[in-house]
């Protein structure tokens, strides 16, 4: 008797194909840029024919935002937990900044890729920054911070942390203290907010510890 595909099984055979292909670029977008790939390499690099790329995607671009996308979600979940709670503006900070920086540490091929997938990523006004706008506005409020603007702030932030994360993920050439590196990153982003130096690292040090415990081994 002939087997049926059930829904279910052709949903799941659609989602693994989907992965596959998500995965495979996130490799080749990680090392080369995403302007410089062919939908052929993508499709080679998954094992999957070049046809099936349209099932799933329109286009390079259509991929890029679903990794961005994915990538982005996933960080923003763990950042979001871990501040419900908090109300201190550079706790917050510290937590967001080493959730990202741990990412990539533990993560560098998809940090990596994000970095290079995130359009207008340090624009101050883009939705993508409504949280970390949102934290460096509580502490200016609470005047534990200090800013010429509140885009100046927005914008030396995410260059820092897109900077650290792009040489934390470099396996090449790799950190050799990557945790304590991260640590002293996170701290010098605070002092640059206005937060006293001491403060700073112990309040940067905690955060990256704490990030470190939690991660699987």
């Amino acid at each position: 008797m002939a087997s049926v595909t059930t829904p279910q099984r052709t949903y799941r055979r659609r989602e693994r194909t989907r992965n596959e292909l998500v995965s495979a670029a996130e490799r080749l977008v990680a090392a080369r840029g995403m302007d410089a790939l062919s939908i052929e390499e993508i499709t080679a690099a998954a094992d999957v024919a070049k046809g099936t790329f349209y099932t799933h995607f329109t286009d390079k671009e259509d991929l890029a935002a679903a990794i961005g996308l994915q990538i982005r979600l996933e960080l923003e979940g763990k950042i979001s937990s871990l501040n419900r709670s908090v109300k201190d503006a550079p706790q917050r900070m510290a937590n967001g900044l080493s959730t990202v920086l741990l990412y990539a540490i533990e993560q560098p091929i998809r940090a990596r890729a994000l970095m290079r997938l995130i359009p207008g990523s340090v624009n101050p006004d883009t939705p993508i920054n409504a949280g970390i706008r949102a934290d460096i506005q509580l502490g200016l409020k609470t005047k534990v911070f200090w800013a010429a603007s509140v885009n100046a702030a927005v914008v030396i932030t995410l260059g820092a942390a897109m900077s650290a994360a792009m040489r934390l993920s470099d396996r090449v050439h790799a950190v050799s203290n990557p945790f304590d590196f991260a640590a002293d990153v996170v701290a010098t982003v605070l002092v640059a907010l206005g937060v006293e130096p001491n403060d700073a690292v112990r309040t940067a040090r905690d955060a990256m510890a704490a990030r470190r415990e939690k991660a699987p081994s």
